[in-house]
């Protein structure tokens, strides 16, 4: 009664100890029932883990679908919003040569390389 309250021990297998059913036993040694009742014990918290494990794997498939499918119709919205987004052509403009800008002008190195100073002005100290 103990293991019941507990939790230890479903109220079904509390009406096979009461009735004396699935091998529960008055008779037996106080050993052999203590045995009896971790086995049962055991074996229902086997049974509510794999359940739960159950439970959980079915959950993490309809998560992964649902995640499928929020992808799948991301894609869509962006196709379909991709569609309905109007073709911008630029006006064809009149070419006039006062639209014509003159070409930028280029910077070019200067002739004979680059001097950091004229050569008739040199510091002191130095050739």
């Amino acid at each position: 009664m103990a293991a019941h309250w507990r939790g230890e021990l479903p109220v079904e297998r509390l009406r096979d100890v009461f009735a004396h059913r699935d091998g529960w036993d008055p008779r037996r040694h106080p050993v052999e029932q203590e045995a009896l009742l971790a086995r049962a014990v055991r074996d229902g918290r086997r049974d509510a883990y794999r359940a739960a494990a159950g439970r959980e794997r079915s959950a993490w498939r309809d998560a992964e679908l649902a995640a499928e499918a929020a992808r799948a119709l991301a894609v869509e919205a962006y196709a379909a919003a991709e569609r309905l987004r109007p073709v911008r052509v630029p006006a064809p403009r009149a070419a006039t040569a006062a639209a014509r800008t003159a070409p930028a002008a280029c910077w070019r190195p200067a002739p004979g390389g680059l001097t950091a100073r004229p050569a008739s002005k040199s510091l002191p100290g130095l050739p």
